[in-house]
């Protein structure tokens, strides 16, 4: 059964989304409150740790010896003199990234090292490596102490050393840059030398291989003496001689060609028609033959004129007519003549013609026979001038190469020379110690942290409701010295306050008739069970509920006691059959509320408590009372608790504050549940509570006459 508060508190938090099954889960997830706590008990630790690591670090760093750091810079040169390209061939060529950190990488190269440590004789200098004894361990060590970087994006590389002497340190930066420059120098120079012997002999083999081809040249010269062999355009070559004579052949056939179109002309000649020679060409015999046919063409004009003027007998038209006819007489004569001559010439350009044509078919010849010389002499002149240039290389490379061992190969120079440091790098006091400082605040922290996890003491009601799994209740707070029944002595103030809380949180549902059984209980003796279950039996009663108060801790007096004074039987007798139920209940002085005393305190309480009877109590006991609050005794130690708790409607866990650990509490959770208990929440009891300081009850009876008091049975009870 739950109460209507419960209810709705799970229905707001099923309408959220909220997991019900666990009631941590609107907790704070860091428990600050709690570590500040640890902090004000146990922060004195943190401070101590604080101020003995600073002070240790600053005595401590006191007693070491001082380190002097040296720096300087050097400029990676791209500008170097570079006469011939064998630096082309070594590792730190300086146009480009990878060549500054090839420097870089050398500078920090055991090679280099060594050079230094024996430059300044560090092997077995106390001062400098008291325990390194070999030059391996001095290695070792002043590869620690030197730093070599180079400055991104630039051509700076950075060189530093750190030493206990600051001459020393200065020195040493001072010789990395110059014992590379040595060492550079050196391997060049070791370069060039094995670079000149391959030079050298390769050279001695390509003058060999020069005059082999020269006197191959030369023998082939003396061999064929051919004109013009070694030049396309020489006087007399046969090429030539073929290139003139076929230009002969084709003047000669020009020549015959123009004679032919000339005779041809002649022996067509019309002498009606002497404008058929106008074609001809401008030749002594055309010159001729065009001068009559001129005349020609002009007495006729004149004769035709005449023949206008005057007939035919007249003297004038008959000189004229007779000088027409002269002229072609004389042209017909010149024709003939012409014609001869110009026949004459074509036969001789036609003789001509074949005899060059004979000519040139002999040169052709001659020509093919010289220029296969020609093609055989040119490949031996490419074979030598090739050896003559190879060989003429490979000298000039080799003079280059021998020039180069006089040129210094360094690409360093200083930008910021080395100075002697005044102060030392090392230790840093101003910087360590207050690091140490805060390193031991924070392993103080630890500590404290570390102590109050360990501890595991319960401070809050977070860590309490981590610990037990289930949700709080009430927060009772302490109030003065007062009565155990706050509700009666105290009305008014916050802890009579709280337990009204706790009777509305526990009432039951509106729907429920069935009478309601409330266990207290703790984890241990003190933690204020009995003080609760007292106060809300009272806080019951007051309300108008009757209320039965069962005092359930058989083995030790709680809030029996002093009703044990003057009447022993209780709960004990009750469950070991030597007594009724009438003869143990009795009147409060609170109306509505009555108590079973815990009765004689039993050894074999678990035993009791565990027997048929305690049900059969409880049956018998809600047919009278509307409420039923148990005062259970401690769970751990003892089993009685959990004999008991399967009975109770709902187990109320009361944890007093600061006086629990998160491990028992968790064990009485667990254990309670093991054995069947509803456990519904806790009471974070601030009360101060103490064991066998519980509220004690006396119910006063009536006198009976056998007994001089008269003892309240059930049904009297009830009465009232």
């Amino acid at each position: 059964m739950s109460s209507p508060i419960i209810k709705s508190e799970q229905e707001g938090r099923q309408e959220l989304g909220a997991p019900t099954s666990d009631p941590t889960f609107y907790l704070p997830k860091a428990e600050l409150p709690r570590f500040l706590g640890a902090l004000v008990r146990h922060g004195w630790i943190a401070i101590l740790l604080m101020v003995l690591a600073a002070v240790a670090t600053w005595f401590a760093m006191g007693r070491m010896p001082k380190i002097y750091q040296s720096s300087g810079s050097v400029y990676v040169s791209a500008d170097t003199v570079n006469f011939f390209e064998v630096q082309e061939m070594t590792d730190e060529d300086s146009e480009d990234l990878e060549s500054m950190h090839s420097v870089e990488q050398g500078m920090l190269s055991n090679t280099l090292l060594l050079r230094v440590i024996d430059k300044h004789q560090l092997v077995g200098d106390p001062t400098f490596a008291p325990e390194a004894k070999t030059r391996q361990g001095v290695l070792g060590e002043l590869a620690d102490r030197v730093g070599v970087e180079l400055r991104r994006g630039s051509r700076y590389i950075d060189i530093w050393v750190e030493d206990t002497d600051p001459v020393r340190a200065r020195d040493l930066v001072a010789s990395i840059k110059s014992e590379y420059e040595t060492w550079s120098a050196e391997r060049q120079t070791a370069l060039i030398e094995e670079v000149s012997i391959g030079l050298a002999n390769e050279e001695g083999r390509l003058r060999k291989r020069m005059e082999l081809s020269e006197e191959k040249l030369q023998a082939f010269r003396e061999e064929h003496p051919v004109p013009g062999l070694e030049g396309i355009r020489a006087t007399g070559s046969a090429r030539d001689r073929l290139g003139i004579l076929s230009e002969r052949l084709t003047e000669a056939k020009t020549s015959r060609m123009e004679l032919e179109a000339e005779r041809d002309a002649f022996a067509k000649f019309d002498a009606d028609n002497p404008d058929a020679l106008a074609g001809l060409r401008r030749s002594d015999h055309g010159a001729e033959v065009l001068s009559l046919v001129r005349d020609l063409r002009e007495k006729e004009l004149e004769f035709d004129r005449v023949k206008e003027r005057y007939l035919f007998k007249h003297p004038d038209y008959k000189r004229a007519a007779r000088d027409v006819e002269s002229v072609k007489e004389d042209l017909a004569v010149a024709m003939i003549t012409a014609g001869e001559a110009v026949e004459k010439g074509y036969q001789v350009a036609l003789a001509q013609e074949k005899a060059l044509e004979n000519e040139v078919a002999i040169a052709s010849g001659d020509a093919v026979d010289v220029d296969g010389l020609r093609a055989q002499f040119a490949a031996l002149s490419r074979e030598a001038e090739a050896d003559r240039e190879l060989h003429g290389s490979v000298s000039r490379r080799l003079r280059e190469t021998m020039l180069a061992g006089s040129v210094p190969a360094s690409v360093l120079s200083w930008r910021d020379q080395p100075l002697v440091p005044e102060e030392a790098s090392k230790p840093k006091r101003a910087l360590f110690t207050p690091i140490a400082g805060m390193a031991g605040l924070c392993l103080g922290l630890m500590l404290v942290a570390g102590l109050e996890l360990k501890g595991g003491t319960v401070r809050d009601t977070a860590a309490a409701s981590r610990a037990t799994g289930v949700p709080l209740l009430a927060r009772i707070p302490a109030v003065g010295a007062s009565e155990g029944m706050l509700l009666l002595s105290s009305p008014s103030s916050a802890a009579a306050e709280a337990f009204r809380r706790l009777r509305s949180v526990l009432i039951p549902a509106s729907a429920e008739s069935k009478a309601q059984t409330i266990m207290f209980t703790g984890a241990r003796a003190g933690e204020g069970a009995s003080f609760c279950a007292v106060n809300h039996a009272v806080s019951l009663a007051v309300q108008g509920h009757r209320t039965l108060l069962i005092d359930a801790d058989l083995r030790s007096p709680g809030l029996s006691r002093e009703q044990l004074k003057e009447t022993p039987t209780g709960l004990s007798d009750l469950l070991a059959g030597n007594a009724t139920a009438a003869d143990t209940c009795v009147r409060t002085p609170v109306p509505g509320l009555y108590l079973i005393s815990s009765g004689e305190l039993k050894a074999d309480a678990s035993e009791l408590l565990g027997s048929s009877r305690f049900p059969v109590l409880l049956e018998e006991a809600y047919r009278w009372f509307d409420r039923v609050v148990i005062d259970a005794p401690p769970v751990l130690g003892t089993s009685d608790a959990q004999a008991v708790a399967r009975y109770a409607d709902r187990t109320c866990m009361v944890i007093g504050e600061g006086g629990s650990k998160s491990t028992e509490l968790r064990q009485t959770a667990e254990m309670l549940r093991g054995g069947g208990a509803k456990l519904v929440g806790f009471v974070w009891n601030e009360h101060p509570t103490s064991p066998g300081d519980a509220p004690s009850l006396v119910a006063p009876r009536t006198a009976l006459p056998a007994r001089g008091e008269h003892t309240l049975s059930i049904s009297e009870a009830t009465s009232d």
